[in-house]
């Protein structure tokens, strides 16, 4: 069977595809919160590792759901990724277009490396 324990959604069909999968392998207690969260602060890595060839940065709720921050290769804070305006949260955001959410964060990575 194919493990979803890593995997990125890329919408909220996916979304419920995983907590289904995570509940009927010993993970219970998922929600579909916990699964959007993780899914843009993984997705999110995912874009600077690829864009930097590698792990260099590293990216952290500074508040969670609501703020991203992005820590450099000495771990000092390169930047902030924050929601579409209007949007309070990256889950209300996703819930609501995750398209958009994905083009919002992408945008906001490109700039972050751009300033690098």
């Amino acid at each position: 069977m194919y493990n979803m324990l890593n995997f990125i959604p890329d919408d909220m069909g996916e979304v419920q595809q995983k907590l289904f999968w995570l509940k009927a392998n010993g993970y219970p207690d998922a929600t579909e919160q916990e699964v959007i969260e993780k899914t843009i602060l993984d997705g999110v890595q995912y874009m600077f590792d690829d864009a930097l060839e590698g792990p260099y940065w590293t990216v952290i709720w500074d508040d969670t759901d609501k703020k991203l921050a992005v820590r450099g290769a000495t771990s000092e804070i390169v930047g902030y990724i924050i929601p579409r305006e209007n949007h309070s949260t990256f889950s209300d955001d996703f819930r609501e277009a995750s398209p958009l959410t994905w083009e919002n964060l992408s945008k906001q990575v490109e700039k972050l490396i751009g300033s690098d």
